[in-house]
């Protein structure tokens, strides 16, 4: 299954080879990102990933984000998920990136932004089901009422906006 190329980091964040995506291994720490959109109101998109989505299908997820592609800067990779998920093109502020270890047993340095909602959108129906814009409150809703949420979006909800 190939996937792109993709940098294998250490638990310092520096490459260590360059590899296939579709044959990393849960040894394998990869890099990724996580972007949220807030709009005037406050309120944070939130997207429903495809149900044909290889890992968490039909969960809700970050703005945008995923997989750093080899050689790719953080920054770089962030506007261009954000881009090719939802159509959105705004300004982008880092806010900090993490290790995470997921229940499957995948590593990732992930790299979480926040920009400006710039009333742009499309949607790729490939990735994502459906966005909508929540409020704090009713993200705390979904999370109490088990809604299912990719874990390392939840993770930068509470971390960051709750």
């Amino acid at each position: 299954m190939e996937l792109g190329l993709v940098d294998v980091v250490d638990k310092n964040d520096k490459v260590l080879k360059t590899i296939d995506r579709g044959s990393a291994t849960n040894s394998d720490i990869l890099r990724v990102t996580g972007i949220f959109i807030i709009n005037e109101k406050n309120e944070i998109l939130l997207q429903l990933r495809s149900p044909k989505s290889y890992r968490y299908p039909l969960h809700w997820d970050c703005s945008g984000g995923g997989h750093v592609d080899a050689g790719e800067e953080y920054i770089t990779c962030a506007h261009r998920e954000l881009y090719e998920e939802t159509g959105i093109k705004t300004k982008l502020i880092f806010l900090s990136k993490h290790y995470i270890e997921l229940d499957d047993g995948r590593k990732h340095f992930i790299a979480f932004f926040k920009g400006k909602y710039n009333k742009e959108m499309k949607i790729d129906p490939n990735e994502v089901s459906k966005v909508k814009f929540f409020s704090t409150e009713d993200i705390k809703k979904i999370i109490d009422g088990g809604e299912k949420i990719h874990p390392e979006c939840l993770f930068a909800l509470k971390k960051y906006f709750l």
